[in-house]
């Protein structure tokens, strides 16, 4: 007996497989250790809570391709420490982290560090996720709050040509200046963690949306994957909103998170809505942005004590014009 087994392969996978392998990550801590972070003057000594935070976080980080890059700080750099995170880079750092002594008294610079990590250390090479963590201002000495401002201001363009996404967390009401915060709140790709109580209670989760999602034209519905780096599970009801709204596409969804991706609808302006009338108008590919927004963050702090965010909040829709082929191989027995 002849038994013919037909198997459809489709050379062009469908959208809820297609997306861009996502970049391996550069995580710099750049690490206020002026004195007021022991208690000189009066202020809060935390030091060692923040020692303790940097440990635990660098150890939770789980891919060990990731470049660790710390750097200790006062009026500018003081050190440079550089490892990947596998289990003798991570054990290294953080030993050079517990071992560092410096009891220099200094005025505050987070301005001049930043702007030679832009220089120095950010490229496209990798995804770059800076956390700036600090228990003060930018010394008058060296232009005060504005010249921090300016730099926030120069961030979100520079940000979105180098891959780059920066925490700016206020360690102490004394770093917490709301013209700071205001600006952080208006500037992409950066977001702000105000006066906190303890440091070793900071529990940071960064979600990385895939940078690039292929569809056809054919299909109604796509998928976003994200990577979290850390070895955390991720709160419950994560909603994520979802905006394309220009010549072709019409999309405004919020959609929940489930099994690290969201699922989200592909709608089209009226003028796309025929199928035929989308093929013939459209090329055989288009790139087409795609915005998110992280909508219950303060929520799901308040529930879980989780400081969640988003690395990326602008990616890119390739929307694939041209039929899904298929490869029909037969089997005889």
């Amino acid at each position: 007996m002849k038994k013919a087994v037909f198997f459809a392969l489709l050379c062009l996978i469908s959208a809820t497989a297609l997306f861009a392998q996502p970049k391996s990550q550069r995580r710099i801590y750049l690490w206020d250790v002026t004195l007021s972070m022991k208690g000189f003057g009066g202020t809060p000594n935390i030091y060692d809570d923040v020692v303790k935070f940097l440990e635990k976080e660098i150890e939770s980080i789980t891919d060990e391709s990731t470049e660790v890059v710390v750097l200790p700080f006062q009026e500018r750099i003081l050190e440079v420490w550089n490892t990947n995170a596998d289990m003798t880079g991570k054990k290294e750092i953080i030993k050079k982290i517990k071992n560092y002594s410096n009891n220099q008294s200094t005025y505050t610079n987070i301005v001049g560090p930043l702007k030679d990590i832009m220089s120095t250390i950010i490229s496209c090479d990798k995804n770059n996720i800076l956390m700036i963590l600090t228990d003060g201002l930018q010394s008058k000495q060296f232009g005060g709050c504005q010249e921090l401002i300016n730099w926030i201001d120069a961030w979100g363009e520079y940000s979105k040509e180098n891959c780059a996404y920066a925490l700016y967390v206020m360690l102490t009401k004394e770093a917490n200046d709301q013209k700071v915060r205001d600006k952080i709140e208006k500037t992409a790709n950066i977001d702000v963690i105000p006066e906190i109580k303890n440091p070793t209670d900071i529990d940071i989760i960064d979600l990385h949306p895939a940078e690039l999602i292929k569809i056809n034209i054919e299909e109604k519905t796509a998928e976003i994957y994200f990577i979290y780096n850390h070895n955390k599970i991720l709160p419950e009801n994560i909603e994520i909103q979802i905006t394309a709204v220009d010549s072709i596409l019409n999309i405004n969804q919020t959609v929940a998170v489930r099994d690290s991706k969201i699922k989200f609808d592909v709608n089209y302006q009226s003028e796309y809505q025929v199928f035929q009338t989308r093929k013939t108008q459209l090329a055989e590919t288009t790139i087409l942005p795609i915005n998110m927004k992280l909508m219950n963050q303060d929520e799901i702090k308040v529930q879980t004590g989780k400081i969640l965010f988003l690395t990326r909040e602008n990616i890119e829709l390739e929307l694939i014009n041209k039929p899904e082929k298929i490869l029909r191989i037969s089997i005889k027995q």
